[in-house]
């Protein structure tokens, strides 16, 4: 039928972008003088076993920063003790975040079933990337796609499903930006990879990274403005006391 046919020409077209896109590849390989960082930028995700699963993945992938945008902390369920090993990082706004992610070099990534958007199995990467993935029902707004540079989709090769699960296709998504970067395996043993210990707070105090303390700067500004903002309120009590006295 005609349908079977517009069918099967989208399918050819889009497997010839990705041949001609992966053959174009390999000309884009880091030169090793020193490896790509990627980050995970969190806004707009609405289910929060999706939030743990991510930063399992970031972690297990190699991510610098989680950078969450628009919120002061995130659930970690599902997270498997991962999540005290991820360095998080917080903006008011996507604008100010990518900013400052430009600042480090880093381009915005959106993993999107766009228009625009080539198979990430071309690794059309070109440096540090910070990935960004739409909410659960109706994929990126507007305004998070206003701030991507670029955009990679996952192929799928049967008409089961309309999309993948936000979790797993960020999943996917890190794994090929490590291989891309060619970050070393971790050590094994056994059946399982060898877990780092975690630091504790007072070594986070003493030695902490530049994500860490800036959260500690962050934390202590707000615990000032509490502080400043409750004795006000108090005289506003009073005065009020008077005025109806």
């Amino acid at each position: 039928t005609a349908v079977q046919i517009e069918v099967a020409s989208i399918i050819s077209q889009a497997a010839s972008m990705e041949g001609s896109a992966a053959s174009s590849s390999s000309a884009a390989k880091p030169d090793g003088a020193k490896r790509p960082e990627s980050f995970l930028l969190l806004f707009n995700v609405g289910k929060k076993q999706n939030f743990g699963t991510l930063l399992r993945s970031a972690c297990a992938f190699g991510v610098s920063e989680v950078v969450v945008v628009g919120a002061k902390k995130i659930a970690t369920f599902g997270n498997q003790g991962t999540s005290a090993h991820a360095n998080m990082r917080y903006y008011d706004s996507l604008e100010e975040a990518k900013t400052e992610l430009a600042a480090r070099g880093a381009r915005i990534c959106g993993i999107e079933i766009d228009d625009s958007a080539v198979p990430v199995t071309s690794h059309p990467f070109t440096g540090p990337t910070a990935f960004m993935l739409g909410n659960e029902g109706i994929g990126m707004s507007p305004q998070q796609k206003a701030v991507c540079d670029f955009f990679v989709y996952i192929p799928q090769h049967t008409g089961a499903t309309a999309s993948l699960n936000v979790a797993i296709a960020g999943s996917i998504v890190l794994h090929h930006f490590a291989t891309w970067a060619a970050m070393p395996e971790h050590p094994r043993l056994g059946e399982k990879y060898v877990v780092e210990p975690v630091r504790n707070s007072l070594e986070k105090f003493q030695n902490p990274t530049e994500a860490e303390r800036e959260e500690m700067e962050r934390k202590r500004a707000e615990r000032a403005a509490k502080r400043k903002k409750e004795p006000d309120e108090g005289d506003e009590d009073c005065d009020l006391d008077e005025a109806e006295a």
